[in-house]
This record gives structure tokens, C-alpha cells and sequence, in this order.
């Protein structure tokens, strides 16, 4: 026998878009911007949500100095992306991967990535005249994992002047609702 008191409910959701990324976004003004493409540029790619072609596009358009591995389980298998061609991209890009995550597997939380981060930064003193690439688990930057990285190169001098996720969701407006049942 139904009962009278569950109704239908509707709940609004809003339709969300993906912003794509163009190649202008990561030079600089002025005389000397192809020399120093998006300096003090901190972009956050969340697995698994990116896709292969922003994945791709990220790498092409930003040219990071280095891509550093967050992910306590790194995996490039997104559309026809595997882990020799993203490697290959790395390359071509002239970019450094650095995988943190390798070094703590087994510990809990992010205080070890972080730690590691801290031991990097410390060691090398990079340049950030390039974009940093910054691999990490949607639930994990959730969590308070960007905010510790953003505060640990702070630390060390590295201000980002810009901060970008990938994938990048635009606000829906309006008229883009639509309508899911519960």
C-alpha cells in the first residue's frame, strides 16, 4: 500500500557547463611575455573529472615547469591518454614530474605530501617562472590538501598570482536549470 505522505518532489539542479581554456590565458602582457608564459601561474587538475582533450590542452597551453603528482593512485588512462603518452607530453613540454605521492604511500593524510612538498621547495628554490601542475583527487583537494599547498608555497616566496582548476565549471545562469526528480 503507497504511502500518502511520500510525495514527488522536484529539485532544481543546475545544468553545469565546462569553460575551455585558451592559449592566451597564459601570457603575459607586455614586452617580455614570451619569454615568461603564465609566471606565478598554480593550476589543479582533479582526477578523474578532467578529460583527455583539457588534460591535454592544460599541458600544451600552460607549458609548466613541473607537473607534481598528489594522487595516491596515478593513473593517466582518460580517453585514449595512457601513462607512456602522457610521459611523451611531459617531455615534449619541457616538463619536469615530480610524484610526491610515491614517496608516502602507506601514510595517511596530507601532511606527508605536504612535508615532502616542504622538502622540495626547500632543496630546489624553483624559479615558478612557469606554470606549476599539481595532480590531484577531486575528494582529496576537497579536503584541505589545495589550501596546504597553496599556504606551503606561500611559505617559501611563491605567491601564485593566478590559481586555476581543471576541469574549469562555469556558473549556470537561469535559463541552463533543469529539472531531476528525487
Amino acid at each position: 500500500m503507497p504511502d500518502d505522505r511520500v510525495k514527488n518532489r522536484i529539485h532544481v539542479v543546475p545544468q553545469t557547463r565546462r569553460a575551455p581554456f585558451s592559449p592566451e590565458e597564459f601570457i603575459e602582457p607586455g614586452a617580455q611575455r614570451l619569454l615568461f608564459p603564465g609566471r606565478g601561474t598554480v593550476i589543479f587538475v582533479l582526477f578523474p573529472d578532467v578529460t583527455e582533450s583539457e588534460f591535454r590542452e592544460i599541458l600544451e597551453y600552460a607549458m609548466p615547469s613541473y607537473v607534481v603528482e598528489l594522487r595516491t593512485s596515478p593513473r593517466f588512462d582518460i580517453g585514449n591518454l595512457n601513462r607512456h603518452i602522457a610521459f611523451q607530453t611531459f617531455q615534449h613540454q619541457n616538463s619536469i614530474y615530480l610524484d610526491l605521492a610515491y614517496s608516502v604511500a602507506g601514510q595517511a593524510g596530507s601532511e606527508p605530501l605536504i612535508y615532502r612538498l616542504r622538502e622540495f621547495l626547500q632543496k630546489s628554490r624553483p624559479k615558478f617562472d612557469r606554470p606549476f601542475i599539481f595532480l590531484v583527487n577531486r575528494i582529496e583537494s576537497d579536503e584541505c590538501l589545495v589550501p596546504r599547498v597553496l599556504e606551503t608555497l606561500v611559505t617559501f616566496g611563491a605567491e601564485p598570482k593566478y590559481i586555476m582548476e581543471v576541469p574549469r565549471i562555469e556558473r549556470p545562469t537561469l535559463p541552463d536549470y533543469r529539472i531531476a526528480s528525487l
